[in-house]
C-alpha cells in the first residue's frame, strides 16, 4: 500500500497563484497545520518513510511528518508537479517510473501535489481520483 498527501498549504496556494515545479513558495502556517492535523491519522498507518517532491512545499510537509513519526525522508524528483508547458505524458512517464521501483513489503507516505497524485491514482486503479484532493489530503492506494 501506497499512502500518499498532498502538500500543505503554500504561501502561493493562499493567494491562488499557480506554482508548477519551476516556483518554490513555502508552507503558510496553515499549511503547516494541515499537515499537523493529519499525524494522528498517518501514526496509525505503520508505515516505514516518507518519500517527497523536491518542491519546497512538499519537503517542508514531508519533514513535519518524518520528524513527527521518526521516520527516514527521501527525495524523489519524478514526484515534482507537472510544469508550465510539459506534457501529461511526461508526468505519466515519471509517475511509472517511480511506482515500478517501489518494494512490494514498503508502507511509504509520498508527499507530493494534486496532479501527480491523480496520475497515480489512475496508474493504479483505472479510475479518476474520486474528487479534488485537498492541502494535506491523503489517500491510500492499495
Amino acid at each position: 500500500m501506497i499512502v500518499w498527501m498532498r502538500h500543505g498549504e503554500s504561501t502561493w496556494n493562499a493567494t491562488g497563484r499557480f506554482q508548477g515545479h519551476t516556483a518554490h513558495p513555502p508552507l503558510t502556517d496553515r499549511g503547516r497545520a494541515q499537515v499537523e492535523a493529519v499525524l494522528p491519522d498517518l501514526q496509525r498507518l505503520e508505515l516505514t518513510e516518507v518519500v517527497t517532491s523536491p518542491a519546497v512545499r512538499a519537503h517542508q510537509s514531508a519533514t513535519i511528518v518524518a520528524e513527527a513519526l521518526g521516520l527516514p525522508l527521501t527525495v524523489d524528483d519524478r514526484l515534482v508537479e507537472q510544469g508550465a508547458g510539459e506534457a501529461l505524458a511526461a508526468v505519466v512517464t515519471r509517475v511509472d517510473d517511480f511506482l515500478s521501483g517501489r518494494e512490494a513489503a514498503a508502507r511509504p507516505l509520498v508527499v507530493s501535489h494534486g496532479d501527480t497524485i491523480a496520475v497515480a491514482w489512475f496508474r493504479l486503479t483505472g479510475d479518476d481520483l474520486p474528487g479534488p484532493l485537498g492541502n494535506a489530503g491523503l489517500v491510500s492506494i492499495p
